[in-house]
């Protein structure tokens, strides 16, 4: 007999692991605790279970907790014996019990797998294709590497600290990105800024001009150098030393003295300022 799974098949798994009696072979590249969970509490008599694995432990899969070691460990206390073999490259899912059962499916003995996630596959009563898929499943545990209970342990051991590694580099990644994001989302908003300074036409050549007649009406003659400081004293936003940012043509930064400049050339061609003795003066204040 053959019957179709689909999804939600969590009892239905349940119903058939529950009756194995003497062998139980799963082929499953991806197994974590809620998978191994669920073998462990469902069968009635697991102490006198032979327990047959084959999984997929490369450093691939552990490294992305697809296989969890430390799982594996607890089938020992569950099964009269538990032989497990890694082969790389596994892909099948199938679940055997005993000679009389076989589950071909798309699920991992995972949480997902059992649970979550849409799968499907078959469910097969027939002791001649059982028998035939028991004989590949046991070809592919020989040509998988057989772990025995002590190296698993030293695997599990391990795992753990690249877990944790795994998760401070995570952190670390995150915060690199939040880092970015908050730069980015600053340099935003630094633009819109700097943008509104000359909404209407309005241009940086002016706003240092207008800067200049207010410090010399307010200080008296001053040097350029005297009226640098000034000048990015006020306008800290468009006199940057270390950045040079071009906005709608006009630029802001690096640049801001030699528009500084070009505001003093203008106001002394408008006649508005002039130089005399180094100082630049209001022109009331040239006579």
């Amino acid at each position: 007999m053959i019957k179709f799974i689909i999804s939600p098949w969590k009892n239905e798994f349940i119903n058939a692991i529950s009756q194995v009696q003497k062998e139980l072979i799963i082929s499953s590249p991806f197994i974590n605790i809620q998978g191994v969970e669920v073998i462990s509490n469902v069968i009635p008599n697991s102490d006198n279970v032979e327990l047959s694995l084959i999984t997929n432990l490369t450093i691939g899969n552990i490294r992305n907790r697809g296989v969890d070691p430390s799982a594996l460990l607890g089938l020992w206390d569950r099964f009269k014996t538990v032989d497990i073999s890694s082969l790389g490259r596994l892909h099948a899912k199938v679940y055997l019990i005993d000679n009389s059962k076989a589950i071909i499916t798309s699920a991992n003995l995972t949480g997902g797998g059992l649970v979550s996630n849409f799968e499907y596959g078959v469910l097969i009563e027939n002791e001649n294709y059982v028998g035939d898929i028991r004989d590949d499943m046991k070809k592919y545990f020989s040509l998988g590497n057989v772990l025995s209970v002590d190296i698993l342990e030293n695997i599990a051991n391990e795992s753990i600290k690249i877990w944790k590694l795994k998760d401070e580099i995570d952190k670390e990644i995150l915060k690199t990105k939040l880092i970015h994001n908050y730069e980015e989302a600053t340099e935003k908003l630094e633009t819109e800024l700097l943008r509104n300074r000359i909404k209407e036409g309005k241009s940086i050549n002016s706003i240092f001009a207008d800067t200049i007649l207010y410090l010399l009406e307010r200080k008296g003659p001053l040097t350029t150098e005297e009226l640098h400081p000034l000048i990015q004293a006020i306008h800290p936003d468009i006199c940057d030393d270390t950045l040079d940012r071009v906005i709608n043509g006009q630029h802001f930064g690096k640049k801001w003295k030699h528009l500084v400049r070009r505001a003093q050339e203008f106001l002394k061609i408008k006649g508005l300022i002039g130089l005399r003795d180094n100082k630049w003066r209001l022109i009331e204040d040239n006579r």
